[in-house]
């Protein structure tokens, strides 16, 4: 059953995404899917307190727990680290730009490391949209 759940959560952050297609507001939203989706891995560790957290602190406290997959997980917060850097950029450097191949390496990145539903045809657009959905999968399936 979870990982019907963990395909269910798959599925919604790809649908969620999909119908957009400015890359910023794919990043942002993404970024903030990836979020709640932390909160869910963090309460799952008994991490109770992670509402008052920044997604930099998230990260490193799930950094903190011990899972069965360390590789993984190391992965996952290098994953999340560099998403959280590029959205950084986005929101505070004003020529930032977001055709830069930043966020096209880092989906590159997570859609070869993780495994997941590949749920349309690839482009460059679909690529990103499938590594925020395959990312969240992975968060989820961590114990």
């Amino acid at each position: 059953m979870k990982n019907d759940v963990d395909q269910l959560v798959e599925w919604g952050v790809w649908a969620n995404l999909d119908k957009k297609t400015d890359l910023e507001l794919i990043l942002l939203k993404g970024h903030l899917l990836l979020e709640f989706i932390l909160d869910i891995r963090l309460e799952k560790s008994n991490i109770l307190d992670y509402k008052e957290y920044s997604f930099y602190r998230k990260i490193l406290n799930l950094k903190k727990i011990d899972f069965e997959d360390n590789e993984k997980k190391d992965y996952i917060i290098f994953s999340l680290q560099s998403i959280n850097k590029i959205r950084n950029k986005l929101v505070h450097e004003l020529h930032f730009d977001i055709g830069n191949g930043e966020l096209e390496i880092w989906s590159t990145n997570v859609l070869e490391k993780f495994k997941g539903e590949k749920f349309t045809k690839y482009t460059f657009r679909t690529k990103i949209v499938h590594s925020f959905s395959i990312l969240s999968k992975n968060i989820l399936e961590l114990n």
